[in-house]
């Protein structure tokens, strides 16, 4: 029986002698491994296997598996045709090495044949002991570690350490989730993808990712659970840890459940029960990678609410009542400004401004007022959180929009009430440089940014319930 201890999973996702079994130029995946480690400047050593090349991407390569050097290797990847996948591990079993991704596929998601060909690899890897990830897997990224065995190809941006961590059933799904997490300069932990899932379970990762001491925000793609006991119970650590869950968990309709049987062989799970058993346990559910990275990111990015007030703040009247009208959708209250707030924003404005919630602060308040407003609204007692506006810069030479956010970027750095700026024009990759520079959390699209307020909230009103004032 393979025991995923803190211990154990540690030594997992912190290897530093990798053997590759089946390194080619003749496809991407290793290249892929090596790229991605260089990234992140790993410090330790791949060791290819390939019977037919002395060298692979430059790396001095063995024959065999057992030309490996004894007691030296702590990890393995596999990339080798599924029906040589057994006889691989019996190899890498027999030289001590019990940590294994296998990124191969041709198992339970091809149906019956791969059924049995899963059922007597997870046997044997139970038999002796050893934690194997995948298969059909793309392996993992601990960004934080600067450690990486990561094959998939299309992760974007400068690999950020951050306090996100990711687990993906889907690795082409959880590689965009991943994507647009560091394109927003948030910073990941670590990312993890499982596969097919035939030993080590996505809840093992969140188990290491709730206890490996960075990781404050676990941002997820679930297409099934395989042991959903342990899933209650790791919830209800994570919210003692006040480290929120955010999953997309596909399965909504009969079409989706088909569609993730396909891919991982997962188990979907009876739709009512399992969105039942998500809001018991403080688990947010999402229902777009979109949605995803604004809610994971406000999360990270926010001290949690005291209460779900929202004070909104734009420049547009037309805009006023469309936050006003989504607000109404998404059940987010906006309470009246104080009669103080009022009078202090009077004073700020201009005389043709109305001091209301939704706030169009007008074009000659927004350019000569923002810091003062926005520290009105903080101070309003009636207020819990705010939404207010950002202009990304375009270039260097946008002295505007660089003046501008720099005349408030104190006040949203010293908050102790969640403040969430919007931006007001299409972000390009200076403002995006200057965002994550600048460590300046912002929305690009007001929905998606409104839905993931509402989970905030909702979180908070969650863990209220469990730890009562």
């Amino acid at each position: 029986m393979v025991q995923a201890d803190d211990k154990r999973l540690r030594r997992f996702f912190t290897p530093y002698h990798i053997a590759v079994v089946g390194a080619s130029t003749k496809n991407h995946w290793f290249f892929n491994m090596v790229g991605h480690a260089q990234r992140l400047g790993f410090a330790g050593r791949f060791h290819p296997v390939n019977p037919g090349a002395g060298e692979v991407c430059g790396i001095p390569a063995v024959a065999a598996i057992a030309d490996l050097p004894d007691d030296l290797i702590d990890f393995a990847a596999v990339i080798v045709r599924s029906s040589r996948v057994l006889s691989t591990i019996e190899e890498l079993a027999g030289k001590g090495i019990r940590n294994v991704l296998l990124v191969s596929s041709g198992f339970s998601e091809t149906g019956p044949e791969g059924k049995k060909l899963q059922e007597d690899l997870a046997a044997f890897c139970r038999d002796h002991d050893i934690m194997l990830m995948g298969p059909n897997c793309l392996g993992f990224m601990n960004v934080a570690g600067g450690t990486s065995v990561f094959a998939g190809g299309s992760v974007e941006g400068e690999l950020v350490s951050g306090t996100i961590g990711i687990i993906g059933q889907s690795g082409a799904a959880s590689e965009q989730m991943a994507t647009k997490i560091l394109r927003k300069g948030l910073g990941i932990s670590t990312y993890v993808t499982t596969g097919n899932e035939a030993v080590m379970t996505a809840e093992d990762c969140l188990e290491y990712l709730i206890a490996d001491g960075t990781t404050r925000v676990v941002a997820g793609f679930m297409e099934g659970f395989r042991d959903i006991p342990r899933l209650k119970r790791l919830a209800l650590t994570a919210a003692d840890r006040q480290i929120p869950i955010v999953l997309i968990k596909v399965g909504r309709s009969a079409k989706g459940v088909q569609a993730a049987a396909s891919h991982t062989g997962a188990l979907a799970g009876n739709e009512r029960v399992m969105e039942a058993f998500l809001t018991q346990y403080g688990i947010t559910r999402v229902d777009t990678i979109e949605e995803l990275v604004e809610t994971a990111g406000i999360f990270s990015r926010c001290p949690l609410p005291r209460g779900g007030r929202l004070a909104v703040c734009n420049l547009s009247g037309g805009l006023a009542g469309m936050y006003a009208d989504l607000c109404q959708s998404l059940s987010i209250e906006l309470p009246d400004f104080s009669p103080s707030t009022i009078a202090a924003l009077r004073e700020v404005l201009p005389e043709f401004a109305q001091p209301a919630n939704p706030l169009d602060v007008t074009g000659s308040g927004f350019s000569s007022g923002m810091d003062r407003i926005v520290r009105i609204m903080l101070d309003d007692e009636n207020t819990d959180i705010i939404l207010t506006l950002s202009f990304p810069p375009a270039a260097e030479s946008d002295t505007w929009a660089l003046k501008l956010n720099e005349s408030y970027m104190g006040v949203l750095r010293q908050a102790r009430k969640p403040i969430v700026p919007v931006t007001f024009r299409e972000v390009s990759d200076y403002a995006r440089r200057y965002y994550r520079e600048h460590e300046l959390y912002y929305v690009e699209h007001v929905r998606d940014g409104l839905r993931a307020i509402a989970h905030l909230i909702r979180y908070e009103r969650f863990l209220r319930a469990r730890f009562p004032r």
